[in-house]
């Protein structure tokens, strides 16, 4: 098996390599409910994303794939006998504590059922390229992108991200008077918040939800999805929301994501009123469900306020060199 660096050439190979781990066992207009059967051939690429993302479609893919190169993103492929087996792509970035200067897999891709000899030496080939890069650790987030099979290589959990349902109808309105200002699309003192909903690279969920990544853009994402994100002040503290409702899911609920002032992660009064005026703006995408984000400690406010769940856990995972 060789592992090297993903090249443009690659791009069909590993598109393939996910298409045969289509987690829907066949291709529909609507694949969330099975309806609308359809060859791939006939489906358009946002139809083709549905099933898995911009890895589903080669012209969303090689998109994604050139904003990769751009950026300077480790992309790592294996191959056996001259066939693409698996892919590992790392982004990196640089958030608030606990997350600091980080690379993390954000995508590692082994077939179906998934090789775990082809997963772990992905896994192990892009430690050692983000040592060689400066960064002390390798994320992994395992049920958004990374991999359970690979935990044992030391990867410990460093956040855990709750996820939290409500009546939108239920949720009282906020008692203090905000502010907010539109951020146009613009990433900018987002990152000086630190983003409770982190399942994903902070960025990365900001670029693909607000569908500012470019293969978003080409998939048609930022029509089928209603976003408002919004820098937000009140009397006593500045925030961020970020709130998203994905069109194409019946029913869709409204996904609420606040991005809090560090120094106040563990100050409840304040983060109970984030969460408040979050819902309130989140509401006016015109749903009737709220979906929640956040670590227990920080959400720990989130039932008095109406909210549910909060269960399953949804861990971070860091491997320390």
């Amino acid at each position: 098996m060789d592992i090297r660096s993903a090249t443009a050439q690659d791009a069909s190979g590993i598109v393939a390599l996910h298409r045969s781990a289509n987690p829907y066992g066949g291709w529909y207009r609507d694949p969330f409910q099975k309806l609308g059967p359809a060859k791939y051939e006939d489906l358009t690429p946002l139809e083709r994303y549905f099933h898995g993302g911009f890895w589903m479609d080669l012209s969303l893919f090689r998109r994604h794939f050139h904003e990769y190169q751009t950026r300077g993103f480790p992309i790592l492929v294996a191959e056996k006998a001259g066939k693409i087996v698996g892919e590992c792509e790392v982004w990196r970035d640089d958030e608030p504590a606990p997350f600091g200067r980080y690379a993390e897999i954000v995508m590692l891709g082994a077939g179906s059922p998934p090789d775990a000899e082809v997963e772990q030496e992905l896994v192990l080939r892009a430690a050692e390229r983000v040592r060689k890069l400066g960064y002390p650790a390798l994320d992994l987030s395992p049920l958004h992108g990374g991999s359970d099979r690979v935990v044992d290589l030391g990867f410990r959990a460093i956040w855990d991200t709750r996820t939290y349902e409500a009546d939108a109808k239920a949720v009282s309105k906020p008692e203090v008077e905000f502010t907010t200002k539109f951020l146009a699309g613009e990433y900018g003192d987002l990152g000086l918040f630190l983003a409770l909903d982190h399942r994903e690279p902070a960025r990365w969920r900001f670029e693909t939800l607000a569908a500012l990544w470019p293969a978003a853009r080409v998939a048609g994402l930022q029509d089928a999805t209603k976003v408002t994100a919004v820098a937000v002040e009140t009397e006593s503290q500045r925030f961020a929301v970020l709130a998203a409702r994905r069109e194409w899911l019946d029913p869709a609920p409204a996904e609420l994501d606040v991005w809090l002032d560090p120094s106040n992660l563990t100050d409840d009064v304040r983060t109970r009123e984030a969460y408040q005026v979050g819902a309130e703006i989140a509401r006016r995408l015109g749903t009737k469900r709220l979906r929640a984000y956040g670590p227990p400690h920080a959400a720990r406010t989130l039932p008095e306020l109406g909210f549910s769940g909060g269960n399953e856990p949804d861990p971070w995972l860091r491997w320390s060199f």
